[in-house]
């Protein structure tokens, strides 16, 4: 199946740039560039694309705004931007991935691949079951009981990971940013508040209304400044007042020799 995009980017040497580079990835059929908002609108409600490679930082209307004008979206979206602040406001518009300039194209090519996924299963993908089989991957890998990894719906699929690979997770809005040991981070459109009712008995403490840690990488405990765990990974966590007590009797059944 082919897959029809335009490409939105106000540089015309970026559009060809990328332009070229597609050319050399089979699935995909470029129908329309547009250097700015207005005139991506009109390529979008005549060609129908399956797929739009948008830039951000645009003059007028920026990438964001542009999606969010849009009666309806029937399309996925790369975004291709020389900035990398935007991640996490690109997955609470549900981009399919979020592309660095100068693109590589390794990178490029795994990020259509993910969108011929997405486009193949695109009617489950967007069904009410579908949605509740995720959201009960993410409760019940852990609550049966017998799994020692966590499923964890984001953009583009599910990534399982294994309980030991977990640092700690940090609060951010409504969404939560897993810390693992290897230092890779994953943010994920689920609240703090929802990973703490499935890992509270699982060896993980909310210490803090913003965290909430895997007791068995706690490497150090600090008073100075109000409480600080410091994690193997090099991470430092702060543990609020109210917490301290409940987190050093709980660190008691991970330390041999531990008295609080």
């Amino acid at each position: 199946m082919k897959i029809r995009c335009i490409i939105v980017d106000d540089e015309r040497n970026n559009q060809q740039t990328l332009e070229l580079l597609l050319e050399d990835i089979p699935e995909i059929e470029l129908v329309g560039k547009a250097g700015d908002a207005a005139t991506a609108r009109k390529l979008v409600a005549s060609l129908q694309p399956d797929l739009i490679f948008l830039d951000i930082n645009m003059p007028g209307e920026d990438g964001f705004q542009f999606l969010a004008s849009l009666p309806e979206r029937n399309f996925e979206v790369i975004f291709v931007s020389a900035y990398n602040d935007y991640g996490i406001k690109a997955l609470k518009v549900s981009a399919a991935d979020y592309l660095l300039k100068p693109v590589s194209f390794d990178e490029l090519e795994e990020a259509v691949a993910k969108v011929s996924r997405l486009l193949s299963d695109k009617d489950s993908r967007n069904s009410v079951q579908h949605r509740g089989i995720i959201d009960n991957l993410l409760e019940n890998d852990l609550l049966s009981g017998q799994s020692k990894r966590i499923a964890v719906p984001h953009v583009g699929g599910i990534t399982f990971i294994p309980l030991e690979d977990i640092s700690y997770l940090q609060a951010d809005s409504n969404y939560t940013i897993l810390h693992r040991v290897n230092l890779q981070k994953l943010v994920v459109s689920r609240t703090l508040k929802e990973f703490e009712d499935i890992l509270e008995d699982k060896g993980f403490m909310r210490v803090h209304k913003s965290n909430i840690v895997n007791l068995r990488y706690v490497k150090e405990y600090s008073t100075i400044e109000g409480g600080i765990a410091r994690m193997q990974d090099g991470g430092e966590v702060a543990i609020s007042r109210r917490m301290q007590d409940e987190f050093l009797k709980r660190m008691s059944s991970y330390s041999v020799g531990f008295k609080k």
